[in-house]
């Protein structure tokens, strides 16, 4: 059987070699405990003793090196003393020395105060300070003030089981972790496996303050304090635990839960994180450490509704791996918006979801994820959605949407498409995605008030189907539209025909026209989106009869009668010029003009009642105040109105006539409600007529222009009458 030969041992004042017959196989049934003394008392220097246990392997034999003199005399005949270094030296310097080259092992400086290494004590370290060497990506600092290490003997000598440590207390423990590079391995594999073994069978930390830093997300913990044993429950509390990152800013304060700790596995329990989120158990699987492998299970009850996950990092390999699998069902939208304070409340149930994950996304070819999740109920901001499901799926640097579908009560929305993986951080705001649309819309005001329209402005049936292509800040595609039995803006429409396209940043109207009996809009149009939004615009319509549309504008009022007209334009996001021409049953105009996002200047608006009565006006429109409306316009030639004034009611909209009477004025201008008529010539002498507000009634605002004045023409026949618009070819 092997035998171990150690040490030196100080009885009392005297110095012995010491010679241990420690068998390294001890029997199961014997334990070192007590040590029985035999010795024969002679003198100092021939004192032979003998120690033995009860364990038959164990023998240990002590001989004097030399006595210590018990007066002057004897020590002149002993000769000089000798230094004796003590078991306790030895333990100091020992774990002096063995924490100084494992710290330098992993790229650590570790400096101790002092030591308290008492025989068959706990090691004391008053203070233990531990520090990167570098600067570089991944920085620790780390303070232990009063940290007592219980060491189990039976494991280290004798090789029995347990754990090396049998009970470590921290007074307070202060910790600083600063990691910019994720791929940047902290420890060595022969570091975590001795971490591993350091793992003691019990813990307690009286106070620790701690602040991690991993790259944008920030965790911060104040007031912390824990206690773990395989034998019985221990506890765990924070003043205030801070999670900040890009996706979540919380702070969960007065946290309290029960821990257990059993096989290297740490479970926390029955902890309240915020009203309505309740930890029920987390436990961190440490069993791995040493092969560079933790686990993390949890289990939450979260807002009426269960959350699980199972999260895994291995780092043992160059490619560090990332195993996440999860679920949640029947989360209360309207409980989780209260709790976290959302300005918009939120209505609804996160029925069902499932998550998973594999890889790293520093290396996008190794990664496979998927998710799939269903909201019901969902209202937010009077928009409402029956059921909104997602599915989607992550493998070989692509993405693919299995399905974004959103079902209404009579409406129904799927988004399906790929995209590749982005390279970079930045491409996922910009990235390459192809997908197919479809839509059968049979309620469009509901649909509409999904998107935060008025349900009461639009009605009827809409179908879509298309594709799209979004890459390198651009999109490509093309979209169809038809519909029937419409109510859009509040206007009727029997029928709806579009067709857009979109390439290279430009979208192009091929076709939009809408249809009401024989009335009818159609219109064409091109959109630059990459170069100032610049467009161009071009439109055709008719009307039989304008009063079938309630259509009202500001100081003409509402319109009756046939309408044809054409309009062309163009522009960018700063200004727009446009032409447009048209004929009604008493008059035709043609206006060219420029639109700002402040005004409107009307270069020229011109009024034809008939060959010899014509009128023309020029001025702006401001448009600062939508609700308060201004205009100054003037008139080449001078008009007269009839009234009626501000001392006979309001008036009502413009009747346009062929006539010599009224006041003669050739300016006018416009006050919100307040219309000033005035001669260039006499500016002093005005009338004002107050405008109608809406409800009143009134008279209209009689309008008359004069005959132009020209020589007699060579007699002719008189000319026949303007005729009535008709309407252009289908």
């Amino acid at each position: 059987m092997p035998w171990l030969r150690v040490g030196s041992i100080v009885r009392g004042g005297d110095a012995f070699q010491m010679t241990a017959m420690v068998a390294t196989r001890p029997q199961r049934q014997t334990s070192v405990s007590r040590w029985r003394a035999q010795s024969k008392r002679s003198s100092p220097s021939s004192r032979r003793v003998r120690y033995e246990s009860p364990c038959r392997d164990v023998a240990l034999t002590v001989t004097p090196r030399y006595a210590r003199p018990h007066n002057r005399r004897a020590s002149a005949r002993t000769g000089p003393a000798h230094w004796t270094y003590t078991p306790a030296h030895a333990r100091r310097n020992g774990v002096r020395l063995w924490v100084w080259w494992a710290a330098r092992q992993e790229g650590f400086v570790a400096s101790i105060d002092t030591i308290d290494a008492s025989f068959l004590h706990p090691v004391v370290i008053r203070q233990l300070h531990l520090k990167s060497m570098r600067e570089n990506a991944f920085r620790v600092d780390l303070t232990a003030m009063d940290a007592s290490v219980a060491l189990n003997f039976k494991h280290i000598l004798l090789h029995m089981r347990g754990r090396i440590i049998r009970n470590l207390s921290i007074r307070e423990l202060h910790v600083q972790l600063h990691r910019t590079n994720p791929n940047l391995r902290a420890l060595s594999r022969h570091g975590w496996a001795t971490l591993q073994r350091l793992l003691p069978e019990n813990l307690s930390i009286a106070k620790s303050e701690m602040r991690v830093e991993n790259g944008p997300t920030l965790v911060l913990l104040r007031g912390g304090s824990l206690s773990v044993s395989e034998t019985e429950a221990g506890r765990f509390n924070a003043a205030e635990l801070m999670v900040a990152s890009p996706w979540l800013r919380q702070t969960f304060s007065q946290l309290r839960g029960a821990t257990h700790w059993e096989t290297n596995r740490l479970t926390v329990g029955g902890l309240t994180l915020n009203r309505g989120l309740d930890l029920q158990s987390g436990t961190a699987d440490f069993s791995h450490l040493g092969k560079q492998r933790v686990g993390l299970q949890f289990e939450l009850d979260a807002f009426g509704g269960k959350i699980r996950g199972n999260i895994s990092h291995e780092w043992r390999s160059e490619h560090f791996n990332w195993k996440i699998a999860g679920g949640a069902s029947d989360i209360s939208l309207t409980q989780t918006s209260d709790a976290f304070g959302f300005a918009d409340r939120v209505d609804g149930l996160l029925h069902a979801a499932n998550f998973t994950f594999r890889g790293n996304l520093a290396e996008p070819d190794h990664v496979t994820a998927s998710l799939w999740g269903e909201l019901t109920g969902l209202t937010w901001r009077n928009r409402t959605a029956e059921a909104i499901m997602l599915g989607a799926a992550v493998y070989s640097r692509k993405i693919q949407l299995q399905q974004l579908y959103i079902r209404q009560r009579n409406n129904q929305f799927t988004l399906s498409g790929e995209a590749a993986f982005p390279a970079n951080a930045s491409g996922w705001l910009t990235p390459d995605f192809r997908g197919d649309i479809s839509a059968s819309i049979n309620d469009l005001g509901q649909f509409a008030e999904l998107f935060g329209a008025s349900p009461e402005a639009f009605a009827g049936k809409v179908a879509a189907r298309g594709r799209m292509h979004a890459h390198e800040r651009t999109v490509d595609g093309d979209l169809a539209l038809t519909g029937d039995a419409l109510k859009i803006f509040r206007l009727p429409v029997d029928s709806l025909t579009a067709r857009i396209g979109l390439e290279s940043g430009r979208a192009h109207v091929d076709q939009l026209e809408l249809k009401r009996g024989e009335d009818f809009l159609r219109a064409q149009g091109k959109i630059d989106l990459a170069q100032k939004k610049s467009f161009t615009l071009s439109a055709e319509s008719w009307c039989r009869e304008l009063g079938d549309y309630a259509l009202e504008f500001p100081i003409i009022g509402t319109l009756s009668g046939a309408l044809s007209a054409k309009l062309t334009g163009a522009g960018d996001e700063n200004s727009f010029s446009s032409t447009v021409s048209g004929q009604t049953d008493q008059f035709s105009f043609s206006a060219q003009s420029n639109w700002r996002s402040d005004a409107i200047a009307i270069n020229s608006l011109k009024i034809k009642l008939s060959d010899s009565a014509e009128a023309e006006v020029k001025g702006t429109i401001d448009l600062t105040d939508p609700k308060h409306f201004r205009a100054n316009l003037s008139s080449a030639n001078e008009l007269r109105c009839d009234g009626p004034f501000a001392d006979k009611g309001c008036g009502n909209g413009l009747d346009l006539r062929e006539g010599e009477t009224g006041l003669l004025f050739s300016e006018i201008t416009i006050d919100g409600r307040d219309l000033t008529l005035r001669e260039s010539s006499q500016p002093s002498v005005a009338q004002s007529i107050k405008l109608c507000d809406e409800g009143e009634s009134g008279q209209p605002i009689q309008i008359n222009i004069p005959k132009r004045l020209e020589p007699p023409p060579p007699s002719s026949p008189s000319p026949a009458p303007l005729p009535s618009p008709a309407p252009p070819p289908p």
